[in-house]
C-alpha cells in the first residue's frame, strides 16, 4: 500500500502555515512539529497519552488549531511533537474536515459526515 501525502494549512493566533502531511487513518491526532506550534502561537493547553507505531506510550501537548485542506477549514485538536518527528493528518481531523483516503489513488476525497 503507498502512502498519502498532503498539505495542510495550520491557522494559529500568529498567522498560518502549510505543512506537508502523511495521511494516516490509524493516528488519532494530526501531529505537528514544535517549532510550527510556536511560530503560530498555539497554546498547548491539554495533555494524553498516545501509543505510537512501535508499541510504545509517549505524553504528547494537544493544542486547538485551525486545519485546512482546500477550503475546508475548521478548528482540530492537534499533537505536538518534536521537530523532527513526520507530520500526520490524523483521522479525527479527515473526519471533522470531511475527507477520507483513496487507497487506490492515494489521494483525499470528499466525503459526508455521518448520524446514525
Amino acid at each position: 500500500m503507498g502512502q498519502t501525502v498532503v498539505t495542510v494549512t495550520i491557522h494559529g493566533g500568529r498567522g498560518s502555515t502549510q505543512v506537508e502531511t502523511l495521511a494516516d487513518t490509524a493516528a488519532t491526532f494530526t501531529k505537528i512539529p514544535r517549532s510550527v506550534a510556536r511560530e503560530l502561537g498555539l497554546e498547548d493547553i491539554y495533555e494524553t497519552t498516545v501509543e505510537l507505531g512501535d508499541g510504545r506510550t509517549v505524553t504528547r501537548r494537544l493544542a486547538l488549531a485551525d486545519v485546512q485542506i482546500e477550503n475546508v477549514r475548521r478548528p482540530v485538536l492537534v499533537a505536538i511533537a518534536e521537530d523532527g518527528e513526520r507530520p500526520l493528518l490524523g483521522y479525527t481531523a479527515l473526519e471533522t474536515l470531511g475527507f477520507k483516503v483513496n487507497p487506490v489513488t492515494h489521494r483525499l476525497e470528499k466525503t459526508s459526515a455521518i448520524e446514525y
